[in-house]
């Protein structure tokens, strides 16, 4: 089993379980005073029971989110899980001593709740990715499921794309602005001379209301700003920024022999993103306008 060091005593402040609408729909609103931003740590392919997962790396950033109060979204691969059976993929020195076992797919589900229990109360939402779907279809039975009922905090098992619209309000009694994120797991290959940068317009196209799009499975980590204009309902222009951003991953490749190695796959960028968003006062004549402000940062 694993071993973690208790997180900061700090408790969440206005995390609360997300409002699911529909099987690939959620919703979930914050107040915040003045220009105090709502923080968010947006991850991606953390294959924490891999041998290459940079579990250091990881329990770093899920500390700072304790430390600065982030919410928490998984955007699929939390498991790697390719060591089963039925798996083309397995291979037994890819697993880690610990789960040398005959109950190997029970105990990497419990390795991972008692790893993320000091986190359960601000982690909201852990989503699908082809590791988790892959074991759906070969044995039956959900660990993205079973991981968070056993968590026992306020995630919510997502899908594999999906919606989220997170809501900012200075106070209970104003209309909240919404930020529209938009989730994908991931398709395609690993792009190795784009990084999947194409892929960018094509998803602009696919999903022109979004705030923010953001994908993982293939291991890049980048973002790309994209202006677009949009029209309001008493017809005035506005121009906005949609936000496209690649998750990266936690898992380090390995060089010796292996899937990505064999594919030629790139040494992959580790750790997620952090995601702030705040909302800003703008005058116009003797008119306030209050619009929110998303901004990405590399989380190293």
């Amino acid at each position: 089993m694993s071993t973690t060091t208790p997180a900061s005593l700090k408790t969440s402040f206005g995390h609360t379980k997300l409002k699911q609408h529909g099987a690939t729909t959620w919703s979930t609103g914050y107040v915040r005073q003045g220009t105090d931003p709502v923080h968010f740590l947006m991850l991606s392919d953390v294959h924490f029971d891999s041998v290459k997962c940079d579990r250091d790396r990881l329990k770093r950033h899920l500390d700072e989110a304790v430390a600065k109060d982030a919410a928490v979204f998984c955007f699929g691969d939390w498991f790697d899980l390719m060591q089963g059976m039925y798996d083309p993929r397995r291979s037994y020195s890819g697993l880690r001593p610990e789960y040398k076992s005959i109950t190997y797919l029970d105990d990497v589900i419990e390795d991972s709740i008692e790893f993320l229990k000091p986190y359960a109360d601000r982690w909201l939402f852990m989503g699908r990715g082809n590791h988790e779907t892959n074991i759906e279809k070969r044995l039956s039975t959900s660990p993205i499921d079973r991981l968070c009922q056993g968590m026992g905090g306020i995630v919510s098992p997502g899908s594999y794309s999906g919606w989220i619209k997170l809501q900012i309000s200075r106070s209970e009694n104003i209309n909240k602005l919404p930020v529209l994120v938009h989730f994908h797991h991931g398709y395609g290959g690993n792009a190795p001379r784009s990084k999947g940068v194409l892929n960018v317009d094509l998803d602009q196209k696919e999903w022109p209301d979004a705030d923010v799009i953001v994908s993982g499975h293939t291991h890049q980590k980048w973002h790309v700003p994209m202006t677009v204009e949009r029209i309001m309902q008493n017809m005035q222009l506005r121009e906005e920024t949609v936000h496209h951003v690649k998750l990266g991953s936690y898992k380090m490749l390995d060089r010796f022999a292996g899937w990505e190695v064999e594919k030629g796959f790139a040494q992959p960028r580790l750790g997620g993103w952090w995601m702030d968003i705040h909302q800003q006062r703008t005058y116009y004549g003797r008119s306030e306008v209050i619009k929110v402000i998303t901004t990405f940062t590399e989380a190293h």
